[in-house]
Formats: C-alpha cells, structure tokens, sequence
C-alpha cells in the first residue's frame, strides 16, 4: 500500500462502503488518514450497520473524521442513538446538504427542525403529532429543502385533529420538486394526499406507499402521469407520479396484429392474466413512456401473485421472458413454484405415434434437461431470489429444481417457502456457491423433519450469513444454534424465529445451552423468538437468560414472548428491524432506501 500514491488510493477507496473504509484503516493504521479527505468521505453512509452498535458513532465521525467534508450523511435505522446527540453532530456538520435519517431518533419536532436550515434533501420518521405550531413555523427557515421523504410510523385515533398542521407545514414547502412518502401505520384515517399535490406547485415526483386503502388517483390535471402502481402487497398500495416531459409517440397497436418477437408474445399473456405488470418501477415508468418492449433491461421481475395462476400458458411465458437477453441483468426476482413445474416434457416418438411421458410425484427430473436450468444459466447477476411454494406443484421436477439456486453465484437474499417434499439436500452446495449469502428467510409451513435436520447440518457452510429468519412448526433449538455456532466467520447480527414450540434433547440445560449461544454470538444486536404454545414460565425463563446479554446496550433488541401483534398495545421493536419480522416482498415494489 506505501507503494501507491494517495491519488490512487483515493480512487480506489472511493468505491469502500464508510464500514468497509473503517476496518481498511484499522488493518493499516498508518492510513487512516483518508477518514478525514474529503474526496473520500463526503459521502458517508452508516445505513442499517448494526455492526457499529457498540460505537460511538457521534464522537467518531466528530473526532476520527473530518466533519467539514461531509456533504451526504446516511444513518437510516441507526435507530439506539439519541436525538440530542444526533442534533449535536448535525452543528458540526457545515457542509451537509443530504440527511438519510429514517428510524432514528430524529423527527419533525421542532427542535429537529431547527437542524435542517441547511439541508437539500432530507429522509425522516415521522409521527402526525411531529407537525405541531412549533414545526409549522420553524418549516419557513426550509428554504433550500428540495427532495423530503417521511415515514409515517403513528397516526393518532383522530387524525383530523392533526390535518390542520399537516397541511400548514406543507403550504411553506412549495419550492418542493420531489415528495415520497411511506405511511406504515394501518388505520382508517387517510391522509389528503390530493392537497398537499395541489399545493405543492414544482412538484416533479410524488411517490406514495401506505396501509391505509387508496382511492384511484390521477393527478394529471396538474401534469403528474402514473408512472408506477402496485396493489398487490396485501393491504398496501404504492403509487409513483411524475412530470414527464418527454413521452414517445406511437400508436397504440391492434390486439389482432401478431407480436414481432418472443419477448413480446409472452408478455402480452401477463398483460391479458392480471392489471399488474411483472416488473419493477423502473421498467413499469419505461413502459409508459411508451418505450419499446424489447429495448429493455429487466433489473426486477415478479411472478407470485395474489391469485395463484398455474397453467401452462403462464409458465411457459413466464420462462420464456427469463431466457430472453433482456433479463442478464436482472437483480430481484419473485416467483411460486410453478416455474419450477416441468409442463414440457420430453417427447418419445414411436414410430409416427408421440407418447408424452406423465409428471410423477416424487420423481426426480434430469438437471440438465430441466426447463428452468436455461433459466438459471442466464440469470448470471442475480442478487435476490424470493420463491413460494404452490400447493398444487409436488412433482419430482419442482423438488429437483431447488438444486439449481446453488446456480445464482452472486445471491445476497433468499427467500424461500419449503414444500412438504423438499429434503432440503440441495442446501450444502447453495451455501458453497453463494458466498456473499447474507439474508436467509425459511418458511416452512408443515411438518418437514427431513429439511430441518438438513438445515441444522449445512448451517456451518453459510459463512456470509447476517440475517436468519425462520417459521416452521417445531424448531429443535439445540441443533440450530450448534449449526449456528459452527459458522467460523463470526457476522450474525440478528435472528427472528416463529415456531408453535421448541424442543432439546433430554439432557440439556436450557441456561446452558442459550448462554453458549450468546457467548459465542456477542456480535448479535435481534434476536427475537417467538413460540405460540409456550407456558408463561418458559418464556419468562427464557427472557431471564437472554436478557443477561443485552448489558444494557440500547441496540439490542433480545425477546420471547408467545406473540408480536403491531396493530394492539405497545409494538417494543424499532421499525428498523421490522423487515426480518414480517415477511413483506421486496421484489417489483418501491425500493424507499434508493430516495
């Protein structure tokens, strides 16, 4: 490294991630002077790196960094530091002029307000009553504020009450170009979003998610165009407005005029199945701008809706588009296990008689001739898969399939729901294969002992592993933490496990055997467990041990209870880590960490 010269170095450590900077400069200490060299660190960004839960992260950017070059600080869901201590590293802060802070300590009080003069862009958490008189009046000093992103954690019983501040505070926002926001309290108070677009009168994007039911909006007669929509997220609806400036003529063609290409033919079978489209916002806005179908790039596809459609027209062109050169770049993916389901299969002539063969339950199909390995051969740049299980698809060919993941090299999230006849073999080569496998979520949703006890075994081989979600039945509790401990790299940081019971072996000690757990774990900030037929003492038993290791460090978030209902009493988790305990798709929606 001595060898280098620093205009190199900086070239190459601006592509570090701010955690990965960090641990560079502590392996060559007499190099961490590039914490402080503002080519480096104006953007700096700490989001969800639970990793740095036992830094002081305020003193360390005040003391080890030079606070003067940081022009885009990101701490979303650095939720344990308090907010007067974050208001406190914003004075230092003179060049700052972006501020990603959703679940954090930050709001709209009016003290926070205060620390915003300054600010471009800004992404907070928010609670209605935020918009008091206070904040209403301090809004006037936002002068420069141009981008405003809110989440929307609490709106109260009465939510008329707060409407009037609501509106006030955005009537000193017009010079707004750009508003998301996420409103991820379910309640029957909707917010006038009509309003506050009319008010906002530069607005160039609207962007919308919320739990709250969603009137058919069309904001065009103020020169906002629809140019994404999705409703199929349970009760949440997501919308994106935007001026668009420059839309491509053409005339619209007729149904009975033939597709050009195959891409085409397979996509006019989706858009004649359901309202959505099996894409993404970026792709949906190409779409209406009216681009050429075959001149795009899929970065996300979705398969898996609310009606499960499984035929072989729907596979057919669901496979179709994934062999197509428009998907070798795509990232996220969705599907249920129909694509796995071999409707095609090989034909034996006879003579001048074709015989079919018959699908059979339980009976392995061929990888290499497996209609989805085209699929998995071409989707070479994958990051994230999330499969569920179609009840009416138990062929050998669905099972065999599963062995194909092991394909998608550069897998960073996995969500899969199990079938009752996956063993779960193929898991061994999937950990082998994909080394930068951080975020693992099992649904298992009967009885499969086969895969579990496979599952505790191949565990040691998930050495990226951060993130581990599972729901099943009946977890045995000491093997999974045993294929737990037995991960070399030491990167769990949080677990969330739902089951109807836990079980151990006759002869261990249950103090024992979660102290060990935690000892060998000390990196863990979540780990919440959840078991419905749990006795009152078991939990309370279990919540004296584990609560030992939280050493009264405010990140960790260490629980067992029988239950978590959001929706009655008080919800003890921070919002940051609610994504690992519900199981909401990420796949074909708004991507809110790209604001």
């Amino acid at each position: 490294m001595e060898q280098l010269p620093n205009e190199i170095l900086i070239r190459i450590l601006r592509f570090l991630n701010i955690y990965d900077l960090l641990q560079f400069c502590e392996v060559f200490k007499d190099l961490d002077y590039f914490l402080r060299d503002k080519d480096v660190i104006s953007y700096t960004d700490w989001s969800k790196r639970f990793e740095i839960h036992n830094m002081n992260l305020c003193k360390f950017i005040s003391m080890k960094m030079n606070p003067n070059c940081i022009k885009i600080l990101k701490i979303n869901g650095i939720y344990w530091i308090p907010a007067h201590d974050l208001r406190k590293l914003l004075t230092k802060l003179p060049a700052l002029e972006e501020l990603h802070a959703v679940d954090t300590k930050l709001g709209f009080r009016s003290k926070d307000v205060v620390e915003y003069f300054k600010l471009k862009k800004l992404a907070v958490s928010v609670e209605d009553d935020h918009f008091e008189y206070e904040t209403v009046m301090a809004s006037e000093n936002l002068k420069l504020l141009k981008h405003l992103y809110l989440k929307i954690l609490l709106k109260k019983e009465d939510h008329r009450e707060i409407a009037t501040g609501l509106r006030l505070f955005f009537c000193k926002l017009k010079h707004l170009v750009e508003l998301w926001i996420q409103d991820d309290h379910e309640s029957l108070y909707r917010i006038n979003y009509e309003r506050l677009v009319v008010q906002l009168k530069n607005l160039q994007k609207f962007v919308l998610r919320s739990k709250s039911v969603l009137p058919m909006y069309d904001f065009s007669f103020v020169g906002l165009t629809k140019t994404f929509e999705c409703r199929r997220c349970n009760t949440e609806g997501e919308l994106i407005f935007e001026r668009i400036l420059n839309r491509k003529s053409s005339t619209k063609k007729s149904i009975f005029e033939p597709k050009e290409s195959d891409i085409e033919k397979a996509w006019d079978v989706f858009e004649s199945l359901h309202a959505d489209l099996p894409c993404g916002p970026k792709e949906y806005k190409l779409l209406s701008i009216r681009e050429e179908l075959e001149n795009i790039h899929f970065e996300e596809l979705h398969f898996c809706h609310t009606v499960i459609l499984c035929n072989s027209k729907y596979v057919d062109a669901a496979l179709q588009i994934l062999k197509t050169n428009n998907c070798r770049s795509l990232k996220k993916l969705n599907f249920r296990s129909c694509l796995f389901q071999d409707f095609f299969r090989t034909q034996k002539r006879e003579g001048d008689i074709l015989i079919f063969k018959k699908p059979r339950i339980g009976v392995k199909t061929d990888i290499l001739s497996h209609p989805f390995h085209k699929v998995a051969t071409n989707l070479k740049n994958l990051v994230e898969l999330e499969i569920y299980n179609c009840p009416g698809c138990n062929s050998g060919a669905v099972i065999s399939a599963y062995h194909l993941i092991a394909n998608f090299k550069k897998l960073e999230k996995l969500n899969l729901e199990i079938p009752l006849l996956l063993d779960g073999s193929f898991l061994e080569q999937l950990f082998k294969n994909c080394l930068k496998l951080e975020n693992l979520n099992l649904t298992i949703t009967s009885t499969n002992e086969t895969f579990l006890k496979n599952l505790y075994e191949k565990l040691p081989n998930a050495a990226a592993l951060k993130h581990f979600r599972l729901v099943c039945p009946r977890v045995n509790i000491e093997k999974l933490f045993l294929g737990l401990n037995q991960i070399v790299e030491r990167r769990l940081l949080r677990i969330f496990i739902k089951c109807d019971s836990i079980n151990y072996s006759t002869t261990s000690n249950e103090r024992e055997l979660f102290s060990s757990f935690l000892e060998t774990h000390p990196q863990l900030v979540f780990f919440v467990l959840l078991i419905n037929q749990a006795t009152a003492k078991q939990v309370s038993d279990i919540n004296k041990i584990i609560y030992e290791y939280k050493k009264r460090n405010t990140a960790k978030i260490f629980y067992c209870k029988k239950e978590i209902d959001p929706l009655t009493g008080v919800f003890p988790i921070p919002s940051a880590h609610r994504d690992i305990i519900f199981n909401r798709t990420e796949v074909g929606v708004i991507d809110f960490d790209k604001f």
